[in-house]
C-alpha cells in the first residue's frame, strides 16, 4: 500500500516519543504520538499513528507561536 510521510520539522520528539500535531480543522489540533520508520532527506517515513489525509502542521514554532499570540491577546482583553 501507499506509505506515508512527514516533514522533518513536523515531528516533537519529546525523548520517550515522536509526535506530531494533527490540525482537526476550525482551529482545533490534536497532539498524536506516530511510530516512524526510515529517514529520507528530511522526511519520516509513518508506521503508525496517522491516517491518509489527515494534516500535520509542519513546524511546531509556528504552533507556540499562535498559542503565544493567543494569549497575548486573551491578556490584552483584559480576561
Amino acid at each position: 500500500g501507499d506509505k506515508l510521510a512527514v516533514p522533518e520539522g513536523a515531528v516533537i520528539d519529546t525523548g520517550v516519543r515522536k509526535v506530531v500535531i494533527v490540525d482537526r480543522g476550525s482551529g482545533y489540533f490534536e497532539p498524536r504520538e506516530v511510530r516512524l520508520g526510515a529517514k529520507a532527506g528530511d522526511v519520516f517515513e509513518v508506521l503508525d499513528g496517522l491516517k491518509a489525509g489527515e494534516r500535520v502542521v509542519t513546524s511546531a514554532n509556528f504552533l507556540i507561536d499562535s498559542e503565544s499570540k493567543l494569549k497575548e491577546a486573551v491578556g490584552g482583553m483584559g480576561m
